[in-house]
């Protein structure tokens, strides 16, 4: 099964956010809960986390890329399918 990582809602009214730097590489293990991003705006930083445990099997963005809330950055694999 196929698990969408999303930029969640960080503060109310924001839109986007600026991907500085994945913290987890394509094949690396993932534990929900995990740091995947590290995001910014020109106010705050945030890190964003997996949903769930999986496999990192596909970066959907790339480091300095803007993304919106709720867009759908990565792609982890349940580990039932591995």
């Amino acid at each position: 099964m196929k698990i969408e990582v999303r930029v969640p809602l960080f503060a109310e009214g924001a839109t986007k956010i600026k991907i500085r730097q994945w913290l987890a590489e394509v094949g690396d293990q993932i534990k929900a809960g995990d740091n995947l991003v590290e995001a910014m705006t020109d106010k705050i930083s945030i890190n964003i986390e997996a949903p769930k445990s999986g496999i990192l099997i596909e970066k959907l963005v790339e480091e300095d890329d803007t993304v919106l809330v709720d867009q759908v950055i990565a792609i982890l694999s349940d580990e039932k399918e591995n």
